[in-house]
């Protein structure tokens, strides 16, 4: 059913910072409806990754968003 979680894979716990400044447009519109199923990949110190199919698999997106930097 839509809006619910199909599978979730975290094989050891991890964390990642990333901007919402880039994530939130695309995230919106992406839960338009502009597709059914989105891959999300994350570990630390490396890049988010977004996949998904649009036009009934006519199209396959990837998205890469470095991760946001601190001074630590």
């Amino acid at each position: 059913e839509s809006g619910e979680l199909s599978e979730l894979v975290c094989p050891s716990p991890t964390q990642g910072t990333y901007s919402l400044q880039f994530l939130d447009p695309l995230t919106r519109k992406l839960a338009s409806g502009l597709t059914q199923d989105i891959r999300v990949q994350f570990q630390d110190k490396y890049p988010l990754r977004l996949d998904w199919s649009s036009n009934d698999g006519g199209a396959s997106w990837t998205y890469f968003l470095a991760p946001r930097v601190t001074n630590d």
